[in-house]
């Protein structure tokens, strides 16, 4: 192919005079700095004493992420170490994991590498 095909394929634009100065920009007044801000008000409703939207999410996510680390280590511990898979899937049986803080917590009291 071609170097004169390729540079006259319609993806490429065409070659123009580039010793224009910003020939895609038009001439406009520059812009004042009060004009560009933005003036937002943050939507929130309190519920009965419950946390912001943003706090009940980083809960949750927190929350989500320890449950996903339990799955993972589990899998891990099924094929390495059966003995410690077996006695996790007790702790699980044992302990929700809705509250991932409470749930480690738990986990470092009740670990047998922990107690002295």
């Amino acid at each position: 192919m071609e170097s004169s095909a390729v540079s006259q394929h319609p993806f490429y634009p065409p070659k123009s005079n580039r010793n224009k100065a910003y020939p895609s920009r038009p001439c406009k007044k520059p812009r004042t700095a009060q004009s560009t801000r933005l003036h937002c008000q943050k939507m929130y409703f309190p519920r009965y004493g419950h946390a912001s939207p943003e706090a009940q999410a980083a809960n949750n996510l927190h929350n989500f992420f320890t449950y996903i680390a339990v799955k993972i280590v589990s899998t891990q511990l099924q094929s390495y170490n059966p003995e410690a898979y077996q006695e996790l899937m007790e702790f699980l049986g044992r302990h929700s994991l809705n509250d991932g803080d409470k749930f480690c917590a738990s986990l470092m009291r009740e670990s047998s590498r922990h107690q002295s």
